[in-house]
């Protein structure tokens, strides 16, 4: 039994302790960030609100791409990444209750109040482009370059920082500074103003409703 083992320990040994090391590759790695902002879609619902006038849907989703570079050495090749491309894509909707009608002096009230969140939402992603690229940047630099044999499958390390979440954590991060900047749009009284719209007011005086 122990002979056994021992045989294998001198199988295996050698290919760990002799696989090369790929560390003198290894980069700061370039990151390049492009925001991709949507036209922002206006619908009018067709289900009731629960008491909005209406409200922002923002879609926030991002792409990766990596550029690696790959060095031949003894038994293999070593793959360093170079660079990471990442766009951000930027969808907003903003839905108004049907019951307004467009155009209307309320209607009008909704849709610039809703459209100052979005405007929200863009700002706060445009300003912190250097803070996410610096995350990100920091984030790469535990990335260490992979040694490959000959004829094995290249990793993508796209892949691989998907996998690892943090692009996702980073903007999520950003997006938590969204709250301040909205709140003050909500607390700012709109919803009175629309009050002061005639018809609307003929139309839902005994209705407690909101926008947010």
């Amino acid at each position: 039994m122990l002979r056994k083992i021992y045989f294998l320990i001198l199988t295996i040994l050698p290919n760990v302790l002799f696989a090369f090391d790929c560390s003198q590759f290894k980069y700061d790695a370039d990151v390049d960030i492009k925001l991709k902002v949507n036209d922002t879609v206006i619908q009018q619902s067709d289900e009731k609100l629960v008491g909005k006038l209406g409200y922002t849907q923002p879609q926030i989703s991002y792409n990766i791409f990596s550029h690696t570079v790959m060095i031949p050495v003894e038994d293999g090749n070593c793959i360093s990444l170079r660079g990471m491309d990442i766009e951000i894509n930027e969808d907003y909707d903003i839905i108004i209750d049907k019951i307004l009608k467009e155009k209307s002096c309320a209607y009008n009230i909704v849709y610039e109040h809703e459209q100052d969140h979005v405007n929200v939402y863009k700002n706060v992603i445009k300003d912190n482009i250097d803070s996410i690229k610096k995350s990100i940047s920091n984030e790469l630099k535990n990335f260490e370059p992979i040694f490959i044999e000959n004829n094995s499958e290249i990793p993508d390390y796209s892949d691989i920082v998907v996998n690892n979440n943090f692009v996702r954590q980073t903007i999520s991060n950003i997006m938590n500074k969204f709250e301040t900047e909205n709140k003050k749009i909500d607390e700012r009284g709109d919803v009175y103003n629309i009050w002061k719209c005639e018809d609307f007011y003929q139309d839902m005086k005994n209705s407690d409703l909101v926008i947010d």
